[in-house]
């Protein structure tokens, strides 16, 4: 059966050591998370607000210099980001938002 491109954009992460993915779930990042669901090597934290997640991708990646990686869905969920990112670029934290 063929991947789906959520699934090969969770096994990349995985492939480049990425364990936890932070981030609120709907619209459409549904398909995203229904393959971290089913990939063992990475963990999915739900947040309550897009912008706790990206504070928390940049403090992991700030404490432990892995990437960390925050989901945001469309329209206002990826503008909640900004925050968050703009605490990592600061810090020099390697963060992606997807």
């Amino acid at each position: 059966m063929a991947m789906t491109v959520g699934e090969m954009m969770v096994k990349a992460l995985a492939e480049h050591g990425v364990s936890k993915v932070w981030g609120v779930v709907g619209d459409a990042l549904n398909p995203l998370t229904d393959a971290i669901r089913r990939e063992d090597r990475i963990d999915w934290i739900g947040v309550r607000h897009e912008e706790a997640g990206a504070f928390a991708a940049s403090a992991q990646a700030q404490l432990t210099g892995e990437l960390g990686v925050v989901m945001g869905t469309v329209g206002p969920g990826a503008i909640h980001l900004l925050n968050g990112l703009y605490d990592a670029q600061k810090s020099h934290a390697p963060v992606l938002a997807i």
